[in-house]
């Protein structure tokens, strides 16, 4: 007998879409911080809040399931780090592929980032300035 699917329930993230998931551009943001410098999961959740990115990392589990999917895929790699005092830690590099995924990404975004300007420029034109308020960043407790 096939298994019934389990109903998903989605945080909302936008009243005028309330089941969809919002855009987190998880991938890209690790495939960027990782061309940067190699680094494990916490840090990089770490430098992702530090760039603001809170709302797309709230469930850091998911954070380590998509740098598993990621080095499956070849994107990146990784290696246990035991120099350090404490538990070993999976520490991420990038690699050529996910070089070359990484200005893929960067190039669709920019696509992406025209297309989000010519609509907020339409709607201030309509609307005037937008009445939504700006998301404001949290301080390190």
């Amino acid at each position: 007998m096939p298994r019934k699917r389990q109903k998903s329930t989605v945080k909302p993230w936008c009243n005028c879409y309330p089941t969809e998931r919002p855009p987190r551009f998880l991938r890209p943001f690790l495939l960027l911080l990782l061309r940067e410098r190699k680094g494990h999961g916490y840090e990089l959740i770490d430098r992702m809040r530090e760039m603001g990115l809170e709302y797309s990392i709230q469930d850091a589990g998911y954070v380590y399931r998509t740098l598993r999917s990621m080095e499956a895929k070849g994107l990146i790699t990784s290696e246990w780090d035991t120099a350090n005092a404490g538990p070993a830690k999976r520490v991420y590099a990038i690699t050529p592929k996910g070089m070359g995924l990484l200005h893929e990404w960067a190039q669709a975004l920019e696509n992406l980032k025209v297309s989000l300007e010519a609509f907020l420029e339409a709607y201030e034109r309509m609307e005037g300035k937008l009445h939504a308020p700006k998301i404001i960043k949290k301080s390190p407790e």
